[in-house]
């Protein structure tokens, strides 16, 4: 039995997120990217879809008795409202994956972390991993959430079966908008039924790193010599400044 039972110094910490080693929940990463998503979805994705319509009925209506010169500038004319709409989904897109990993780390780059490490394969600490707590939440907290999605499927196919028939008397421009708002409504869903999950394992992440972090008591001793000196040390120094002031 492991003789680190001694919460972990402010000292350590500190030196452990140096380090790279932090706290860090990839299912909470993966909620509130979702959920970012789906707002993203919610107030662009109207807008870029009216401008591609828009993109379509002018490049459909174009006078084919122009010179090519004239069709193909109007061409680009019309692809200049949609493709800026794709770079602005594009790029809050991108932020919608970083900033959880920025929230989370705090802009922390560490580049130990990634570096190659003799330790990791060590077939005992393999074997102990595999039955530690760790394994053991991971494992109870995928079949829920695998669960809870399989839940979410089941009631959005329900919804998607009964707008099948009308859907079929819309046109294509509108079941395009159709499928767009269910898509958009689907993330959201998934992003909700995943925020319970995700701030568990975001508390056992901490949890882990505490336990991660222990120290005995022989690490605390030399934690307080490096932070204060040694007692020892500095109790000879003030004997010896007594007797020079005698």
């Amino acid at each position: 039995m492991s003789d680190k039972t001694e919460k972990p110094t402010p000292r350590r910490l500190l030196r452990a997120r140096t380090d790279g080693d932090i706290a860090k929940s990839a299912h909470l990463s993966t909620a509130m990217s979702a959920a970012l998503w789906s707002l993203l979805l919610a107030f662009e994705a109207p807008h870029t879809f009216s401008s591609f319509v828009h993109m379509i009925d002018a490049v459909s209506g174009l006078d084919a008795s122009r010179s090519f010169a004239w069709q193909f500038k109007a061409v680009l004319n019309a692809l200049l409202e949609p493709g800026k709409g794709a770079l602005i989904m594009l790029g809050a897109g991108m932020l919608a994956n970083v900033i959880p990993e920025l929230v989370q780390t705090r802009g922390l780059v560490s580049f130990r972390r990634i570096a190659p490490d003799l330790k990791r394969l060590n077939p005992v600490e393999g074997l102990k991993n595999l039955f530690g707590l760790k394994v053991a939440f991971e494992t109870v907290l995928m079949l829920f959430q695998f669960a809870v999605l399989i839940f979410v499927a089941w009631r959005v196919t329900a919804e998607w079966l009964v707008q099948i028939e009308p859907a079929y008397s819309l046109d294509p421009l509108s079941q395009l908008a159709l499928a767009s708002l269910s898509h958009s409504r689907l993330l959201a869903l998934v992003a909700l039924s995943q925020a319970a999950p995700a701030v568990a394992d975001y508390a056992m992440q901490h949890v882990l790193r505490k336990r991660r972090l222990r120290m005995d008591k022989e690490e605390l001793k030399r934690e307080y010599r490096d932070e204060h000196g040694d007692p020892y040390v500095k109790g000879r120094r003030r004997a010896l400044h007594r007797d020079l002031n005698r």
